[in-house]
């Protein structure tokens, strides 16, 4: 089971700019996790919506789909990826 990780609050990825990266915790390691912000504004708001907002309006839910993503398929590339799959 993991947890979300308050030490790392979420922010728009430097990289790509259209995720937003938060973390996660199995209580030894900290698990690096990311949402399309595409995802976000499809499941949770609409194209004006602000990410960063959408992502701590809907928190528990976020984490709840990072939990059972990692459950089924581990971290991949150092990252649990989430997308529209994991909110249906």
């Amino acid at each position: 089971m993991i947890v979300g990780y308050p030490g790392w609050p979420p922010v728009i990825d430097a990289n790509t700019r259209e995720h937003v990266r938060f973390a996660m915790s199995d209580g030894r390691r900290l698990l690096p996790c990311r949402i399309p912000i595409a995802t976000l504004r499809d499941c949770f708001g609409d194209d004006d919506s602000e990410p960063i907002d959408l992502f701590e309006s809907c928190q528990g839910e976020i984490e709840d789909a990072a939990g059972r993503r990692y459950a089924r398929d581990g971290i991949a590339n150092g990252v649990i990826d989430l997308d529209d799959r994991d909110f249906d």
